[in-house]
């Protein structure tokens, strides 16, 4: 088929206002559709979108009744009446275990959210920070005794400890490098001895606005650092296992309604996990499917990007979404959470899908929708979703984080225990609860974003990005960014072994 001819086929749906998918497409092309009775047929039933699913509907029916026209006008009734077989399936264990799935409410921010934009939200948030993160350092060692910043002068000489937020690093022209801390009680400048090459290596590492613990002297007016530490997750955590081998899915950015969205493959995925395909044998296992936000590419969310969409309506691209995650099996518990690219606030905590934006999504038994960040249950398993925004701030200042290693900078959240360790570059709402602060550890730690996969195992905690759906960007080819889309991470639940799964 000509160019012209394909170039063709695509105006004439556009004129007739329908949405034809990129496999849908194909198969038009493969199969050489007559495409006139495709869209009367669309029409009739009202759909706005050509799916590769209506497609072999349509195909199966045209050959019905070709089968119907050849057989004589008595026997039709008998065809018409044909027994189906129904064979019986194999085991699927999965479908046989009940869920066990919790949504801890208390770490979603959906309506839950106070903020009002004030100063004095922004104050109190950072209070709030400061107090969590304190809370966690009291219980690291010599810490319960840490003392307000106030109280440093009236020990002159005797080893101390404070907790403090960082306010300020700055390096004088000799070469003396400080920090700058505060705390609810005052500040103070704390002084990083140039022949400590541990502490000024950690000084590298220290963002803005995190809390730590400092170990040191008071000298006039000068607090001279012996030790610093972080929040951290402790030596001896422990992960949870399940009792049972199921597993979970983890997917995120599948930017559906982007024409980059690599629906082939996200289709072979869902054939997969329908028992149709290799690795059966862990197909047979899912019982969860977790996508960490970034559902769909939405709608302006940067300059220009409606020529880059497929679907320009965000309703039609959540009823895409909604079309697609029908045809999951229904004894499989689908958790979504939302992202930047998502049609709810940019700032985080982001709350859930709003019902009228969502639509069929809601009307889905087992489909459950959620804030981002948020912390689920499945058999007993804490995982940690959060799509990861903040990633870019923290690959942006930390040398030893990239771009093509996202489990890095994800370890550097679970050391600050926070998801948003540096204000400034991140659109942040002040609410007075805090739930960017990791207060309980989790047993897998999920995130997305940076459509690059990477994996992990820190202090007990499996780390994963799970990468894209979305094939490479023109920004990202600008910015030598390569993706790693189509991967699906699937992890048992009984022994936390990742399998890594390409489509």
């Amino acid at each position: 088929m000509t160019q012209k001819r394909k170039e063709e086929i695509i105006r004439e749906f556009v004129q007739n206002d329908l949405i034809l998918t990129t496999h849908g497409f194909e198969r038009i092309i493969s199969h050489n559709l007559e495409i006139d009775g495709i869209i009367k047929v669309a029409k009739e039933r009202d759909l706005w979108l050509v799916s590769d699913e209506f497609l072999t509907e349509f195909v199966e029916e045209k050959e019905k009744e070709e089968v119907l026209e050849k057989i004589p006008e008595t026997a039709k009734g008998e065809a018409e009446e044909v027994k189906v077989v129904v064979e019986r399936g194999k085991h699927i264990l999965a479908k046989e275990i009940e869920p066990e799935l919790e949504i801890f409410k208390e770490t979603d921010v959906t309506g839950r959210s106070t903020c009002e934009g004030k100063l004095e939200d922004f104050v109190e948030y950072f209070n709030e920070k400061y107090r969590n993160l304190r809370e966690i350092i009291r219980n690291r060692e010599g810490y319960p005794g840490a003392i307000p910043i106030d109280a440093l002068k009236r020990y002159k000489g005797e080893d101390l400890r404070i907790i403090a937020m960082v306010k300020d690093k700055r390096e004088s022209r000799r070469g003396f490098r400080f920090l700058d801390v505060e705390d609810t009680s005052g500040e103070i400048s704390v002084l990083i001895p140039k022949d400590n090459r541990m502490l000024n290596s950690l000084y590298e590492n220290i963002l803005l606005d995190e809390v730590i613990g400092i170990h040191g002297r008071m000298n006039n007016d000068l607090f001279i650092a012996m030790d610093i530490v972080e929040p951290e997750l402790p030596m001896n955590h422990k992960a949870t296992f399940s009792e049972e081998p199921v597993h979970i899915a983890l997917l995120s950015d599948t930017h559906v309604g982007s024409y980059l969205f690599l629906e082939k493959e996200f289709n072979n995925f869902l054939e997969w996990l329908n028992l149709r395909g290799n690795k059966k044998e862990i197909a047979e296992k899912v019982k969860y499917l977790l996508i960490a936000g970034d559902l769909v590419d939405g709608i302006g969310i940067y300059p220009n990007q409606e020529k880059e969409l497929s679907i320009p309506d965000i309703y039609k691209q959540y009823d895409f979404l909604a079309t697609l995650l029908e045809r999951v099996p229904d004894y499989i518990e689908i958790i979504l959470t939302m992202g930047n690219h998502d049609a709810v606030r940019n700032a985080e905590p982001q709350p859930s899908l709003p019902k009228d934006i969502g639509g069929r999504l809601y009307e889905m038994d087992n489909v459950h929708i959620a804030g981002n960040p948020v912390m689920i249950s499945t058999h007993g398993v804490k995982t940690l979703m959060y799509h990861g925004t903040s990633l870019d701030t923290i690959i942006g200042n930390l040398t030893n984080c990239t771009y093509s290693r996202p489990e890095v900078a994800m370890i550097e959240y679970l050391k600050r225990r926070y998801l948003i360790p540096m204000y400034g570059n991140d659109s942040l709402s002040p609410d007075k609860n805090d739930y960017l602060t990791i207060k309980e550890i989790p047993d897998i730690f999920h995130s997305g974003h940076i459509h690059t996969n990477g994996y992990a195992n820190y202090r007990g905690v499996t780390i994963i990005n799970s990468g894209t759906w979305q094939g490479r960007t023109k920004y990202q080819e600008e910015q030598g960014h390569i993706p790693t889309p189509a991967r699906a991470p699937i992890i048992n639940l009984q022994n936390h072994e990742v399998s890594v799964l390409h489509f």
